[in-house]
This record gives C-alpha cells, sequence and structure tokens, in this order.
C-alpha cells in the first residue's frame, strides 16, 4: 500500500493511493496480480477516481469510476486490454446521491476513524454498484500479538455486504497502529479461498518498529 502523492481534481486536494494485491505462490490454484489506485479527498475522505487493473489469463481488466459530485453522476468505462489490442466492455454514466467510497479508499476511511468509537454504514461503489460496510469502531486499544513481538493497536471489526478487492467477503477483524498515521497492522476476513490473515511485514518512512514493538 503506497501513498503516490497528492493532486487537485474540481479544486480539492486529494491523495493518489495504490495497493498491490498478490496472491501467495504456495498457492497454486490462486493467482491473484491486480492493481488498485484510488485518487482520495484529503479533507473528506471520499472517492474522486477509482482505477482497477485485474490480472486475468489473456488480459488485464481495466475499470475506471470517475465521481462528478456536483452533478450526481459517475462515469464507468471498463475495459479488456492486450498487448495488440483492446474491448471497451461498458462506457455509461450513472447516478450517485452523494459522496462515496471505493473498495481502496474504505480503508483510508478506517485508518482516519480507527480512533472513534461508531457504528457506521457505509456507502461504497463497488463492482458497478452501490453497496453498503458495516464498520464497528471501537475506539479500543489493545495488545496486537504480531512479527513474534507485541503492539499497541487500535481495533474495529465489520462486514462487507458485497464481495470486494481480491474476493474478500463478510466479517472482518483489523488492528491498527496507535500513532498519527494508524497503520495497519493486522486483519482477518474471509475470501473466496477461505479465511485470510494479513499482516504488516515492511515499511518505509514510519518509525513503528522502534517506537510500537516491543518483546514478549
Amino acid at each position: 500500500m503506497q501513498v503516490l502523492g497528492s493532486d487537485t481534481i474540481h479544486g480539492r486536494l486529494v491523495y493518489h493511493c495504490r495497493i498491490y494485491i498478490d496472491s501467495n505462490p504456495s498457492l497454486p490454484f490462486v493467482n491473484i496480480h491486480d492493481v488498485y489506485d484510488s485518487f482520495i479527498d484529503a479533507e473528506g475522505i471520499y472517492s474522486h477516481i477509482f482505477l482497477s487493473y485485474e490480472k486475468k489469463k489473456d488480459h488485464i481488466l481495466y475499470t475506471r469510476y470517475d465521481f462528478d459530485y456536483e452533478n450526481h453522476r459517475i462515469h464507468i468505462r471498463i475495459e479488456k486490454q492486450r498487448h495488440e489490442d483492446g474491448e471497451v466492455l461498458l462506457d455509461s454514466t450513472a447516478y450517485i446521491p452523494d459522496k462515496v467510497l471505493d473498495s481502496l479508499s474504505m480503508l483510508f476511511f478506517a485508518r482516519a476513524m480507527v480512533k472513534n468509537r461508531a457504528n457506521l454504514d457505509v456507502s461504497v461503489f463497488a463492482y458497478n454498484s452501490f453497496e453498503k460496510t458495516r464498520i464497528n469502531f471501537t475506539g479500543e486499544e489493545r495488545w496486537l500479538k504480531i512479527r513474534n513481538t507485541r503492539a499497541k493497536s487500535y481495533y474495529l471489526d465489520g462486514r462487507l455486504k458485497f464481495i470486494g478487492i481480491a474476493g474478500v467477503k463478510e466479517d472482518f477483524k483489523g488492528w491498527f497502529s496507535p500513532d498519527g498515521q494508524s497503520v495497519p497492522l493486522k486483519a482477518k476476513m474471509k475470501a473466496f479461498v477461505g479465511s485470510v490473515t494479513i499482516e504488516l511485514k515492511k515499511w518505509s518512512n514510519w518509525a513503528g518498529e522502534t517506537i510500537f514493538f516491543r518483546k514478549d
């Protein structure tokens, strides 16, 4: 997960964020190599542009959402991209009632809110439709076992009411660092391959190892 830089869209400061999803090579029946980008409003933490590049057997499935909140419209474009040619599968617009998140900006929204106590139904535009995600921000600080150490963390849980990126679905739990960056430390969730645990392995431009982790 990266913040690549900042930009201005519709007069608003946005952050360009990216996440890479790669399957474990030890699972031969799963082959996921996807990239997701989101241009996220710096103040309101909602989505302005969402891009996805999903690697299929013989092509890249490219999806782009452009959110026009002033006119309550979203432009949706989906393409099959190949080296030699491409095919437009969908190029249309739809009505959006209000500001929404996408599958990636939802994670950054969780980071911003994790120290609060709230139980929210969040609107998400994913896979060409409006969906809901229930997030229970406990506001609780907990010790977390991770990387053979312990770390203080803020805990949340919730339920996806749709199938998200990389097949993530249903119930999830998350633990975030207690500093100002609220770095995702660990997550447990369900996916099409079964139950999945994700742990932070490495980072840059963050003092997590010296500040937050300590030996048991």
